[in-house]
């Protein structure tokens, strides 16, 4: 009998583990399922946002090669115009002649008019060419707009992007190149011995080219714009962006133009700029490191957010330095103080127990001692509190509240 109970025990816990690895392999199958399908989600999101900018692209430029076409005619039409206005102007002048023959006159105008209407073509069509190519310099071509970006990079380090949306949103991205260092003032040559010369020149000579190399090695970071275009309410978004990164995740600060930390602003106006950075820390093989700093603007429907690494730490500023502390007093200051600064009868406190209580209090913010009085035939005379600022109060029993005093 026991071994059959057992063996159903046995069974039992069989079918039970073989019933948990059926719910395992389910909840599997299960998870593996969400997953490809959140996975063909974002790739459908990805190929839509895709189309998207590939759709706005198309349309821009579509749009850039009509108003070409649109100046390529109307430049063609006006130089057509002046020839033939030119064309005009030579026939007339030529049937103005006087004295000329039946003949051989005739004969020289048409020769004439021959000649000179290819001339005026030639340079009705050399202008029309001089006006599309902006007077013999190419124009440049107008920046595309790129996809709304998620992320940015500064210093290969991703950074959350503007949270915008909308097909009506075109972006740009562009480089701002660093400016190029001043040129130091030449410093005054001093004079020369005549055995020295060589050698002072040849010391120049390197100094020059020690300062023009370690130009060369540090040319400057490379800032980074993007510039927003057609939003519905910049103020707003730049307000929720500057919130989410000021968080402790993201790590950035509100800076002014020296990086001190200082509080964000209490309203965003229609127009204007904050600017927020962080300290990037260092990674393990020394990369890294530096600032990241993100200049937000914005007026009407725009804004634009731009990416640098400045020279310095962000900081938070000194403290300032606080007040000399008050007078510290204590249980012989109460002892020896007179019992009308109390509002106790008598010309001494030695006619008083002072008995400190356990545990503190805190009046206006400062910790405090209280003390319990009592006077002849341990007659209770009132509590009071000694404050760690040097102030007295006295307990008022009948407001439940407590009033200052004064020690002198």
């Amino acid at each position: 009998m026991k071994q059959d109970k057992a063996d159903k025990i046995i069974q039992k816990a069989e079918r039970r583990a073989a019933k948990a690895a059926k719910q395992v392999e389910i909840a599997g199958k299960k998870a593996e399922a969400a997953k490809q399908k959140q996975a063909a989600k974002d790739e459908k999101k990805a190929a839509q946002a895709a189309r998207r900018a590939e759709q706005k692209v198309a349309k821009h430029t579509k749009k850039a090669e009509q108003a070409t076409k649109k100046a390529q005619l109307a430049a063609q039409k006006a130089q057509e115009k002046k020839a033939k206005a030119a064309a005009k102007a030579a026939s007339k002048a030529l049937e103005g002649e006087e004295g000329a023959d039946a003949g051989g006159k005739k004969k020289g105008k048409k020769k004439l008019l021959l000649i000179l209407l290819p001339v005026l073509l030639a340079a009705a069509g050399a202008g029309a060419f001089f006006f599309l190519k902006g007077g013999g310099e190419e124009e440049e071509a107008p920046p595309e707009p790129i996809p709304i970006p998620m992320q940015y990079l500064l210093n290969e380090v991703p950074i959350t992007a503007l949270p915008v949306t909308g097909d009506e949103v075109l972006v740009y991205q562009e480089e701002v190149p660093p400016e190029p260092p001043a040129e130091p003032e030449p410093a005054p040559e001093p004079e020369k011995d005549a055995g020295k010369e060589g050698e002072a020149d040849s010391e120049e000579d390197g100094g020059k080219e020690d300062a023009a190399a370690q130009a060369e090695e540090e040319p400057g970071f490379t800032k980074i714009l993007y510039r927003y275009e057609g939003l519905q309410n910049p103020k707003s978004l730049i307000s929720a962006y500057a919130a989410l990164m000021i968080t402790e995740d993201a790590g950035f600060s509100v800076v002014d133009e020296t990086l001190l930390r200082i509080d964000p602003p209490e309203e965003y106006g229609e127009r204007g700029s904050v600017q927020l950075a962080r300290n990037a820390p260092k990674g393990e093989d020394g990369s890294g490191g530096g600032v990241h700093s993100l200049l937000l603007s914005w007026e009407g429907s725009n804004c634009s957010v731009l990416l640098d690494m400045p020279e310095g730490r962000v900081h938070d500023p000194k403290p300032e330095t606080s007040a000399p502390a008050a007078q510290r007093r204590g249980l012989s200051d109460l002892e020896a103080i007179h019992p009308s600064k109390l509002g106790l009868p008598g010309d001494s406190m030695e006619d008083y127990d002072l008995i400190p209580q356990e545990g503190s209090v805190r009046i206006a913010g400062a910790v405090c001692m209280r003390v319990n009085i009592y006077g002849q035939g341990n007659q209770f005379a009132g509590s009071y509190f000694l404050s760690s600022d040097g102030k007295l109060y006295k307990l008022d029993e009948d407001a439940n509240a407590v009033v200052e005093l004064d020690w002198e």
